[in-house]
């Protein structure tokens, strides 16, 4: 589906306290219909640098099983100031239905385009049946068909979908509310080394249920 540009004095005019989810790092979230809308601050509360706007544009135009990407680009002044995705309905975490074989799939998807996860710990949600990424606005991407290049943007993506994941389901990390973060990711990257430094968690877990059979 070909990306539509939408102007923003339109979309701001959708946008009001009463319909805003939230404001992050990044954006102010508002929810619209069957959309979320993203607007980018005008001054960036996060060290971490914004996708070029050619890596939004190409992010859209990847498909992915669990992480959301962008529908549609909001400008201002023939510069992109926002974006918009599917809204999704949160539910609470039900580890039981994290997808590993689909974000393994995503993230070799991902890595295969150039795209390098910086921020992704506190940006996902649950639904009724699976977990989903969103705000990938933090990766970088880099335009290449090197295949070295393409492999080491593969285990550092690797690297981090793992601290996550073990994180998140060992340790209690990257949960709302939750305190010692810090020490729970030195954790969660400590059984990372010693477990899987060079293969996807799901990939072990699945080995270790096959053994107890």
């Amino acid at each position: 589906m070909m990306m539509a540009i939408l102007e923003y004095d339109t979309i701001k005019s959708l946008c009001n306290p009463t319909n805003q989810l939230g404001s992050g790092k990044e954006v102010d979230v508002y929810h619209y219909q069957d959309k979320v809308i993203k607007l980018f601050h005008q001054e960036r509360k996060t060290t971490l640098p914004r996708i070029s706007d050619q890596g939004l544009i190409a992010l859209s135009n990847v498909t992915l099983n669990c992480f959301l990407t962008p529908e549609d680009v909001i400008v201002q002044d023939e510069e992109i100031v926002g974006y918009t995705e599917d809204f999704i309905e949160e539910k609470d975490i039900q580890i039981e239905n994290i997808p590993y074989d689909e974000i393994k799939a995503d993230i070799e998807t991902l890595s295969e385009q150039g795209f390098v996860l910086e921020d992704i710990f506190y940006n996902y949600l649950f639904t009724a049946d699976k977990m989903v990424f969103n705000d990938l606005t933090c990766c970088r991407y880099i335009h290449t068909d090197n295949s070295f290049l393409k492999e080491r943007i593969l285990k550092k993506n690797m690297d981090t979908i793992n601290i996550f994941l073990i994180g998140l389901t060992k340790f209690d990390a990257f949960r709302k509310g939750e305190k010692h973060e810090y020490t729970k990711m030195f954790l969660a990257n400590d059984y990372r080394l010693n477990h899987c430094p060079d293969c996807f968690y799901g990939d072990v877990l699945s080995q270790e249920k096959r053994t107890k059979f």
